[in-house]
């Protein structure tokens, strides 16, 4: 009993990140319909400025304010200057994927060409160690499940209660019907890269409490940003938070039956089932 409390505590600090990669990646998806693979990029910038001021001796309010700075201005840039132009050229779907792709890669080549293939941990404060029972945690991994769903909450309070979070909403749902009523989604646009960007910038910084920062980070992050986002439903922003809580929790406690080199295979399991028994995701809406 000991052990499933520990790891059922350790799939909910683990499923709080999954869970907000997955609306910091479907926010975006779901209003613009950008498959936006460059979001790994954004990610793993983010950890790297946030390291790198750490490093300079910078504080810890200061480092994070810097990297969350960073990355939303990576991801309006994103748009702005890249996905914006293809869509007045009316590209399709496929060639803004590739340049998506390709943004990616070549993101993570360059953090590898100028940082190398090393770690970079981020010494943010000291470890302590709380013991409840059976269950051992530390005070980053409290930071990091109260933080992720902290956010995840002012998301959905800022879509349902604020005006812009009712045009994104408006955007999300009905692109014609929206412009119709004078809505500018070229703005809207900007403004969920912005928020998304951020939302993935402040994951990065959770993570990398207690994962170092490397080139490569970004391509695990936008991995379960999908997995979550088609598990929980497509178009369903509570469906990606509980898909992300879901899988997390899921990939924790099947070591209890399974050595830990198949919790991948049974992320893929545990999507393939979902998408063959429900196509639309677990909370998402059977298309007309």
């Amino acid at each position: 009993m000991g052990l499933f409390l520990q790891l059922l505590v350790r799939g909910l600090i683990t499923g709080s990140l999954y869970a907000l990669l997955g609306v910091s990646w479907g926010l975006i998806y779901n209003t613009t319909r950008t498959f936006h693979f460059a979001h790994g990029f954004v990610y793993a910038i983010t950890a790297y400025v946030i390291v790198l001021a750490m490093n300079l001796t910078l504080p810890l309010g200061l480092s994070i304010a810097i990297g969350l700075a960073a990355a939303t201005a990576a991801g309006c840039m994103l748009e702005y200057f890249i996905y914006l132009p293809m869509r007045r050229k009316s590209a399709a779907q496929l060639p803004i994927f590739l340049t998506s792709l390709g943004v990616m890669f070549a993101g993570q080549s360059a953090l590898h060409l100028v940082f190398g293939p090393d770690t970079m941990p981020l010494q943010a404060f000291s470890e302590e160690i709380f013991i409840v029972g059976p269950v051992v945690f530390t005070n980053k991994d409290l930071v990091a499940l109260i933080g992720a769903s902290a956010l995840i909450g002012l998301l959905f309070l800022f879509l349902r209660m604020t005006k812009a979070g009712m045009m994104i909403r408006a955007v999300s749902s009905n692109p014609e019907k929206a412009i119709f009523i004078g809505i500018d989604s070229r703005k809207i646009f900007i403004l969920v890269f912005g928020i998304g960007s951020l939302l993935v910038g402040a994951a990065a910084f959770l993570a990398t409490l207690d994962t170092p920062a490397t080139p490569h980070i970004g391509l695990n992050a936008i991995l379960m940003s999908f997995i979550v986002v088609f598990l929980g439903g497509v178009g369903s922003l509570p469906g990606a938070a509980i898909g992300g809580f879901m899988l997390g929790i899921v990939e924790s406690l099947i070591i209890l039956v399974l050595p830990t080199e198949y919790k991948i295979v049974v992320t893929f399991l545990i999507l393939f089932i979902v998408i063959l028994v429900k196509p639309e995701g677990l909370m998402g809406e059977k298309s007309s």
